[in-house]
């Protein structure tokens, strides 16, 4: 079936993760057999991601293939075992443990419920019948706090790891040094065992493995989680494909101090380090930021709100979604290992970069330039673009390619619709192997009623309008949007050397036993010694990336 695992390390990588699958669910077609209208044919092999399963009442169920670790208060209002029937597993437990203690000797402690969004409730209340679908996009999600608060989609109890030494932006022991994840891990498999018994159900179960995708925050310690847990997936898949995203956003890490400064600096060095050399591809991640998002161009059709979470997560995950979606098609999938494979042609490039262009600008009076300031791809990986910049390699995937729609830009020319298309995507630069990949398909990325509602001056399906009053217009401007054609480009290019050489300009006058946290009193610690490895590794990735 061609199976491919998700993993999700930390507070921010759930965000995005929710986001991805959230699209997932609106991938599927819920057509009932006998529907009048013509059935929509799947274009997604859902068996990829999802896993079919059954509860212990004879329920079947279909959940995704993913592993969910965040800290102790991090999943909010997200019930483990909803779908599985939490009152029976409550009352087997009780069958087989002794629980019959005095109550006088007793003390309660009653840890405060987390409360439900607007959402959520109304989620609650479709399934009791009491609200409709069609009320959704009128719920407010303006106060989104955790990721929880926008999920749709439920999940195996196994997929749900808990880092119980860990409470969620806690103050008085904060997860914010790449040791303490190592050290967690440690602790966490002492404790749990979630690699036998959370991981193994997912893989053993698989019948022909693409690989894993991972998603992890790396300024804290979820770089520090990340890393020991890809060291255990080594060993026992040292050939499967992995591609790795390291995310990061201005709410991660510290700043107000020096010593801040060089904490977040050396745990995202140890991160990139390390998960560059165990990942079959390494894709470090920054969210977008109020720069980058400057109101000219394709952004004008976005009101994204760059300090918040819930908006930055969801504009990653389309570039995420997208960027794998060759690998999950039905007609003519790229196997995994094929794409990285031909990404990573040299052997030694292991770190790429995502672009990401959502919307794409289709519509408006001319195609879009897709280099330059005013191309609709926005780069999420660089520090720095150079026009001297050169491409190994990439593989770039267009939706919503609908022949329909460029038909326009044909008339008067030689050209089809399909030729001026293609003749788009050759104006990218082109990548040194055969192995470009240039993907064109109309199956749009589609927009789930819980994704944040920041688009405007689009029609219902996407397109740039042309109407000044369009029939989707929201009373707060936005426009109701279903799905929206977008644009990524996972690619190897010595763009790269300039997070590299920002990077090892960062770390280069730490001295790590200045930091003794690094270290710690345990396990899991990093020695100085192991942090000039890491200076070296870094020098050694940006000479690869210098050409």
């Amino acid at each position: 079936m061609h199976e491919i695992i998700t993993l999700q390390f930390g507070h921010y990588s759930n965000f995005v993760g929710t986001h991805f699958w959230n699209t997932q669910e609106a991938h599927f077609n819920y057509q009932q057999v006998g529907d009048e209208e013509e059935p929509t044919q799947e274009l997604v092999n859902h068996d990829c991601l999802y896993r079919v399963g059954i509860t212990p009442k004879g329920v079947d169920t279909y959940t995704p293939r993913a592993l969910i670790y965040d800290l102790k208060g991090g999943f909010g209002s997200i019930k483990k075992y909803k779908l599985y029937e939490a009152q029976q597993a409550q009352q087997d437990y009780q069958q087989n443990y002794d629980l019959s203690w005095d109550p006088s000797k007793m003390e309660t402690f009653k840890e405060q419920e987390y409360s439900r969004s607007a959402y959520q409730q109304h989620l609650e209340n479709e399934e009791l019948g009491l609200a409709t679908e069609d009320g959704e996009d009128d719920v407010e999600l303006n106060e989104i706090r955790t990721w929880s608060d926008y999920n749709r989609v439920y999940f195996h109890p196994k997929s749900m790891v808990t880092l119980s030494g860990y409470q969620i932006e806690s103050d008085f022991m904060p997860f914010d040094v790449f040791s303490y994840g190592r050290g967690a891990f440690l602790d966490t498999e002492k404790e749990k065992e979630t690699y036998d018994e959370n991981f193994r159900l997912f893989t053993e179960e698989c019948d022909q493995l693409q690989g894993f995708q991972i998603m992890a925050d790396v300024l804290d310690g979820w770089g520090g989680y990340a890393s020991s847990y890809l060291e255990m997936i080594r060993e026992d898949f040292p050939k499967a494909c992995v591609v790795t995203y390291g995310l990061s956003d201005d709410h991660m890490g510290r700043y107000a101090t020096m010593r801040e400064k060089q904490t977040t600096a050396a745990n995202e060095a140890l991160a990139f380090a390390n998960l560059s050399s165990l990942s079959s591809l390494y894709v470090p991640v920054r969210a977008p930021t109020k720069s980058s998002l400057a109101p000219q161009g394709w952004s004008k059709n976005m009101r994204i709100d760059p300090s918040n979470r819930y908006h930055t997560s969801a504009f990653i995950s389309a570039g995420i979604d997208s960027a794998l979606l060759p690998c999950r098609l039905k007609r003519d999938p790229v196997f995994m290992s094929d794409m990285i494979g031909s990404l990573n042609w040299r052997n030694i490039t292991t770190v790429g970069t995502l672009s990401v262009g959502l919307p794409f600008p289709y519509g408006a009076n001319t195609l879009p330039k897709l280099t330059g300031k005013q191309s609709p791809l926005l780069d999420l990986s660089s520090r720095k673009l150079d026009e001297d910049d050169q491409v190994f390699s990439q593989s770039v995937v267009l939706r919503g390619l609908e022949t329909n729609q460029f038909d326009r830009y044909a008339k008067g020319t030689q050209y089809t619709a399909l030729e001026v298309v293609d003749e788009m995507l050759d104006s990218l630069p082109i990548g040194k192997s055969l192995g470009d990949s240039k993907i064109k398909t109309a199956f749009k990325y589609p927009i789930p009623t819980s994704f944040p509602r920041f688009f405007q001056g689009l029609t219902q399906n996407g397109y740039q309008n042309q109407d000044n009053a369009p029939p989707n217009l929201r009373k707060d401007g936005t426009s109701k949007v279903d799905s929206v054609p977008t644009i990524s480009r996972l690619a190897v290019s010595t763009s790269t050397r300039w997070h590299l050489q920002s990077l090892s300009e960062s770390i280069k006058r730490i001295d790590l036993r200045q930091l003794p946290q690094f270290e710690g009193d345990g396990s899991g610690g990093v020695n100085q010694e192991e942090f000039d490895e890491v200076k070296e590794k870094l020098l050694d990735l940006y000479d690869i990336y210098n050409e």
